[in-house]
């Protein structure tokens, strides 16, 4: 037992009224109430009940206890009432039995168990009921920094329900007070939140038994919190490369057969089946690569990818071999700790932010392309696609693969690379979802600016990080509107150069000599050396002539973004 601070009682989003009713029974003779301390930590906390109110319990009948006749009107004359009042500005009698935090919270309900053989037969069918209420609680581990389950089950004394109103109401105030986004908590009415989860079982290299896999993540984390959430949801199981586009350009509906087939929400086949319009967020399981997928299937409904953007939110877990947007997304969340359960936790809360993304087009193709992440060429795409032979190295194949190729045995890349300047009137880069781009064939505006040189890093950045330990770009945005190019010329030493692919980590290289970082609002990139690669979030493209332009945005969950 623990001393605390008095307590706003009468805080508009606390029903004070309803908690002075409610009885949370501990043992047959001992009773606690739950109090929320607005005033200093914000926690919701369980404290013990006052000699008299632990008396009426055991004399007084149950409809003195609870009146339905009491209005708003005289409850301030409620003697339980008033009790619940002094008691929470008496900080002598303010001694916490339990405690948790709205922020830690994504789901709360109540659990009924009829019992027939209850003697209280008088009062009506729920009175056959006993109530227990469920708050599903993932604090912070003090010394790990991590997100641990700490859930909590309160039972409700039967002999001050009737009709259980008084608990729901309490629940929704939880609800409310946690800032949960997934509950359709201002509307009784409304249906329940459903997602698709994607998931790729070999993502990370480890098969789909390993414990650091998406499948095991998925039945140990996301499924049994998203149910706690309150979130129904499919799930989809990638079985061959392009599975997860091939199921965002799926436009069949299903949902007039649903009551016919006899299928669950959750499974597999119905997974297969439905159009994604029909969903409200999608969850991708795996490393960057199946989000590309993703984002390539929904680009690939041009009749309605604007809609699909604008209607669905986003996620991303982290089971992966470097997941940059994941690891990015925690970095901007007041930088949470990167694990997966921060990622799901920040799912089930469902607070949203808007991610920049970018259009892509090539010249030998005229194929486009949708990117979340970065794009590479010369160094770092060699590092990241050459790589792949060391892919069972995990993240070390890359740092292997830069000595290797950019200071043992470094190469020139040479490329014509024109932007477009930020302008004095955009402050943010929000102007750029009105440019035009120039067809490939066609020479560029004047106002752009044009270097011809030998490169050994060409690197544009949308997010912080490239990969969970690639801290690249520190300065970029959620949604700043704009490319962060990182350029070092094959001019500076290997020297620097190792000093810059050492501090990438920390970020540390942004300081260092030799480095240029260009903010722009478009760019094109002409490479005119053979045998280079144009790699996109991770990915290998079609070589050649690139442009891009930053053209809409992506409703991604996340915690607290600046």
């Amino acid at each position: 037992l623990a001393s605390c601070m008095p307590t706003m009682a009468n805080n508009p989003t606390w029903p004070a009224a309803a908690a002075s009713r409610i009885r949370i029974k501990i043992t047959n003779d001992s009773y606690c109430r739950l109090f929320y301390n607005h005033s200093t930590t914000g926690s919701i906390n369980l404290v013990p009940l006052t000699a008299d109110d632990a008396s009426a319990i055991t004399t007084a009948p149950h409809a003195e206890i609870y009146d339905h006749s009491q209005t708003s009107a005289n409850v301030e004359q409620d003697p339980l009432y008033q009790s619940y009042l002094s008691q929470s500005k008496d900080d002598s009698k303010q001694i916490i039995v339990d405690s948790f935090h709205p922020d830690d919270v994504i789901g709360a309900n109540l659990s009924l168990e009829y019992n027939l053989h209850n003697p209280n037969t008088f009062h009506g069918m729920q009175s056959y009921a006993s109530a227990q209420i469920n708050i599903y609680c993932y604090p912070k581990n003090n010394r790990k920094k991590q997100r641990e389950p700490n859930h909590k089950s309160y039972i409700v004394d039967s002999k001050c329900c009737e009709d259980f109103s008084d608990v729901r109401a309490l629940i929704q105030s939880i609800r409310t007070l946690s800032g949960l986004q997934n509950n359709n908590t201002n509307n009784n009415n409304a249906l329940p939140q459903r997602f698709l989860v994607i998931l790729n079982p070999y993502s990370g290299g480890n098969g789909p038994k390993s414990k650091s896999g998406a499948t095991f993540v998925y039945e140990t984390m996301v499924k049994p919190m998203l149910e706690q959430a309150g979130v129904e949801h499919d799930k989809l199981a990638t079985n061959h490369g392009g599975h997860a586009k091939e199921r965002m350009e799926l436009r069949k509906s299903t949902s007039d057969d649903d009551d016919n087939n006899g299928e669950e929400r959750g499974d597999c086949t119905d997974s297969e089946l439905k159009d994604i319009s029909e969903y409200d967020a999608i969850i991708a399981m795996g490393g960057d690569g199946i989000l590309f997928e993703i984002f390539q299937g929904i680009h690939a409904r041009s009749t309605d990818e604007a809609q699909i953007l604008s209607k669905l939110k986003f996620g991303i877990v982290p089971c992966g071999t470097c997941n940059g947007l994941a690891k990015s997304i925690l970095h901007w969340s007041d930088n949470a700790e990167y694990t997966p359960m921060e990622s799901v936790f920040q799912i089930c809360k469902g607070h949203t932010s808007r991610l920049d993304l970018a259009s892509y087009q090539l010249a030998k193709t005229e194929k486009t392309y949708t990117s979340f992440l970065s794009f590479s060429w010369g160094l770092i795409a060699d590092c990241d696609l050459e790589s792949e032979c060391l892919r069972w190295l995990g993240a070390l194949r890359t740092d292997i693969w830069a000595v290797y190729r950019g200071i043992l045995f470094p190469k020139k890349y040479r490329a014509r690379f024109s932007y477009l300047p930020l302008s004095n009137k955009t402050n943010n880069g929000s102007a750029s979802t009105k440019i035009d781009l120039p067809k490939l064939n066609e020479p560029l505006p004047k106002d752009w600016v044009t270097i011809e040189d030998d490169f050994s890093v060409f690197w544009v950045c949308n997010t912080t990080h490239a990969s969970y330990n690639v801290f690249t770009c520190p300065m970029s945005k959620m949604n700043d509107g704009v490319f962060h190019v990182l350029i070092v010329r094959s001019s500076v030493s290997r020297l620097r150069l190792l000093q810059m692919l050492l501090k990438l980590e920390t970020g540390g290289h942004i300081e260092c000599e030799g480095l240029e970082i260009i903010s722009c609002l478009a760019y094109r990139l002409e490479p005119l050396s053979d045998n280079t690669y144009n790699d996109l979030d991770g990915e290998l493209i079609e070589g050649g002539t690139i442009q891009a332009r930053l053209f809409n945005t992506a409703h991604f969950f996340a915690g607290k973004v600046d």
